[in-house]
């Protein structure tokens, strides 16, 4: 791999041993895939250091510890608990205090608390074709889809690239690597993609085929954020799509052409309403009128617009009486919540705005509640509008399911049971 004179003398050791060794691992993982070069990133989305993960934790306060700081501006993903208000969730005091661990060794290296999985929510949106190293799926295909920032899915190895500032040229950093693979035609009846769970379904159903392709996805157009924020996360994990265009939003895509690079397959999917329902299907194992006892809103973190939504719609109304309602957001989006009173309405309610985490990255998770001797599962039936949580929480909550939007959540939510309509 050609290096400049600048690499040369980090890997040399000339700006100290930590930043050597990160560089050495970013050129480890470039010549693994033969790229040329190295390229500088502006910016970094550093792992999720989650303490139920055994050794996570420790492991980061130890790398702390060697001198390691961050070389461009760098947020942190998501925790396995509300560390402002621990309380809020039932986490295990004993968690709570090990995850608090990362406080103090994030601020030692110089990376910013953000504890989210939507930094671009937070103002970090680095200019279009700007080279980025991100991890969290539904953020990596947010900057590389709808902000035009090129970045890969990039694991542990995010945090070597956040201390020496580099990242290989490869991936979906390079142009021929960014040309649509599959092309989709939607013709889903318009008033069925107005709301978040919509457009997850959409997302799951085409992530399923597209797999690790780059799906071009004609016949919609839409600007909303959410939406766009939706359909992102469950093509990511339906499948492992990385990058998807849609002609005349995207900024990659003006036109269906553009997005092919000129090549267009020959084959293209139609997706209809009975598509849509499918997804329904899969992702729903109760039945209208059966008793649930969790409800979630804010997969991927919630804006304060969603908030102030969901707000309107809790006003005056109260939690059943057995059911956990969690809306999560990240920290910064709730101080402004609470500055505006949304987060009065709400927990007047009996929800509550949860931070830093979310129920599937939480103690809820079936290993952790055996090991600190909580009930399995810890939830019998969760109601959610994000097809992305229950892709996950089936197998690592192991609960029953149901998929609709953010209006039929919150009916359930007070009636205790599951309300279609």
């Amino acid at each position: 791999m050609k290096l400049t004179k600048e690499e040369e003398d980090i890997l040399s050791g000339k700006q100290g041993k930590a930043k050597a060794q990160a560089l050495d691992f970013i050129i480890q993982l470039g010549e693994a895939f033969d790229a040329e070069r190295l390229v500088d990133i502006v910016y970094c989305h550093y792992p999720a250091e989650m303490a139920i993960y055994r050794g996570n934790v420790e492991d980061a306060v130890e790398y702390a510890e060697t001198g390691a700081k961050v070389s461009v501006p760098t947020t942190s993903s998501t925790l396995c608990c509300d560390l402002e208000k621990p309380e809020i969730t039932g986490c295990p005091a004993q968690l709570v205090d090990l995850q608090s661990q990362i406080e103090p060794a994030h601020r030692k290296m110089g990376i910013l608390e953000t504890f989210t999985c939507t930094p671009q929510h937070l103002g970090f949106i680095p200019p279009f074709g700007s080279y980025t190293a991100l991890v969290e799926s539904s953020a990596i295909i947010y900057y590389n889809s709808v902000l035009g920032v090129r970045t890969n899915r990039g694991g542990l190895l995010t945090r070597h690239s956040a201390v020496c500032g580099k990242y290989p040229l490869m991936g979906y950093l390079l142009d021929e690597n960014r040309k649509g693979t599959h092309w989709f035609k939607v013709e889903i009846s318009r008033e069925r993609l107005t709301s978040e769970d919509s457009w997850s379904a959409l997302g799951f159903y085409i992530g399923k085929i597209a797999g690790s392709g780059v799906p071009v996805i004609e016949g919609v157009n839409t600007h909303q954020q959410e939406f766009l924020l939706a359909l992102g996360a469950t093509l990511a994990t339906a499948g492992s799509v990385t990058l998807f265009h849609i002609p005349g939003v995207t900024p990659e895509a003006r036109t269906v052409e553009e997005a092919f690079q000129g090549q267009l397959p020959e084959h293209k999917y139609i997706i209809k309403d009975e598509d849509l329902d499918s997804v329904y299907a899969t992702l729903t194992n109760i039945s209208a009128g059966d008793p649930i006892d969790f409800v979630t809103l804010g997969c991927p973190h919630y804006t304060l617009p969603l908030l102030q939504k969901a707000a309107a719609l809790l006003d005056g109304k109260k939690i059943a009486p057995g059911v956990r309602f969690w809306i999560c957001t990240n920290r910064m989006t709730r101080k402004q919540a609470e500055y505006s009173g949304i987060v009065e309405v709400i927990e007047k309610s009996g929800a509550k705005v949860v931070c830093d985490t979310c129920p599937v990255e939480s103690h809820m998770r079936q290993s952790t509640c055996r090991e600190f001797g909580m009930k399995v599962p810890n939830v019998a039936a969760m109601v959610c509008n994000s097809g992305k949580m229950l892709r996950y929480v089936g197998d690592l909550i192991g609960c029953k399911t149901a998929l609709t939007n953010m209006e039929n959540c919150i009916r359930s939510a007070v009636e205790g049971k599951f309300v279609t309509k």
